[in-house]
């Protein structure tokens, strides 16, 4: 990244630095927003490297959409609740809060709502919407509150009744932010009155038109953490906006990929907050906005190349059950779905029930079929309660082909 932190010119003249901050502010090609850091007005400067990379996450998400369409649907849904179930592990890890698959795919597979007071169950509720493209409300502060009431604040009290909200929106005492060396690299805004004040000019950032939707998603990120309206679950509840927002405008299921990015690239990811911080960038907002572009572009490539991967094994496979089999469709029809299940999917396999509802294949007749598989030996079996699941054993597969 070639972009010079104010920051940095500061040290080396002060002239230039005070030259290159008012080159920049006033720019045409720059955004300016009703918004302070450290008594600075908050700016972004569209240069060519952001451009560069706003093109580059258009291109991506066309080339991911392309291979998305050509996964089979089956598989694509269990990929995708894959990619979710790692999304909602990797942004409760960033916060030191641990969770597992089997906690998070129980609270998935709670269609009748009886385990409201579990733990973690609001969270897992609130990206489950991403999977059912439902609409969130972030028009106002009191509309931000009821998002991180539903989706962390139970857990927020049991982990610790002190950090509950207690202003009339937000909290009305100090808050401190700090990083993995214990070092105080922020107190976020003071008082309540100027949280709400902040939020809201935030928030009126976000709907405005006037600025490329992507360049407001990030912009919005850095804002809701430079504010840190709450005690503690800030971190979970801007990354779950910054999802919820980026499947409204790309693929849906680039919003499934930024925790995770961003657990594996936490220490730029921190860095990106203390130096948009520092006083001394007077309010440039620019290269905290490329780093999170970085973030959304390696999410695309990180899935597309998944993806691809995943694909051209299932085609590798379906050309070996066609081979070997075809003298039996319900056999190449119930083995290329137990293939899809092992491929796309982490975290449940199919049971005789779930073979039946996708195939329209009998009971008896999926009995039957399962019975043949076994004794090929290519069959791996769990066993989840009383339930029996099967998923492929894609190695002695491989020897049909040898």
């Amino acid at each position: 990244m070639d972009y010079k932190l104010l920051s940095h010119l500061y040290y080396k003249s002060k002239t230039l630095y005070e030259e290159t901050y008012i080159s920049r502010y006033e720019s045409e090609s720059t955004y300016r927003f009703n918004f302070k850091i450290k008594g600075n007005n908050a700016f972004v400067v569209i240069n060519n490297d952001l451009v560069q990379k706003l093109d580059k996450i258009l291109e991506l998400d066309k080339e991911l959409l392309i291979i998305m369409n050509s996964v089979p649907p089956i598989a694509l849904k269990q990929y995708q609740r894959t990619c979710l179930v790692d999304e909602i592990r990797m942004t409760n890890e960033i916060e030191g809060v641990n969770s597992t698959r089997k906690e998070i795919n129980d609270i998935l597979n709670d269609k009748n709502n009886k385990d409201i007071h579990k733990r973690l169950y609001g969270i897992v509720k609130k990206y489950e919407m991403l999977l059912n493209d439902e609409d969130i409300d972030l028009l106002n502060c009191k509309s931000i509150r009821k998002l991180y009431d539903d989706l962390t604040l139970i857990d927020i009290i049991k982990d610790n009744p002190e950090h509950e909200p207690d202003g009339d929106i937000f909290r009305k005492d100090k808050v401190y932010i700090y990083n993995k060396y214990q070092k105080e690299i922020h107190t976020g805004v003071m008082p309540e009155s100027e949280i709400i004040e902040s939020m809201s000019n935030a928030l009126d950032m976000l709907h405005c038109n006037d600025y490329n939707f992507l360049i407001r998603i990030a912009v919005f990120h850095y804002m809701f953490g430079y504010i840190h309206p709450f005690y503690d679950g800030n971190g979970r509840t801007s990354r779950f906006i910054s999802s919820y927002l980026l499947s409204k405008r790309l693929v849906s299921l680039v919003s499934y990929r930024i925790a995770y990015t961003i657990k594996e690239n936490i220490n730029t990811y921190y860095k990106s907050f203390e130096l948009t911080n520092d006083e001394k960038n007077k309010g440039d907002m620019t290269y905290f906005v490329l780093v999170f572009f970085d973030f959304i572009i390696k999410s695309i490539e990180e899935l597309y190349q998944s993806l691809l991967d995943k694909y051209n094994r299932l085609e590798h496979y379906e050309e070996i059950i066609n081979k070997q089999f075809s003298d039996n469709d319900k056999l190449c029809t119930i083995t290329y779905l137990l293939v899809q299940s092992t491929l796309f999917n982490d975290d449940d396999s199919l049971g005789i029930k779930d073979i039946h509802y996708y195939t329209n294949i009998s009971i008896s007749s999926v009995r039957s079929i399962i019975r043949l598989l076994k004794e090929y030996d290519l069959l791996s079996i769990s066993k989840v309660g009383n339930r029996l699941t099967y998923d492929v054993n894609l190695d002695k597969l491989d020897s049909y082909n040898e």
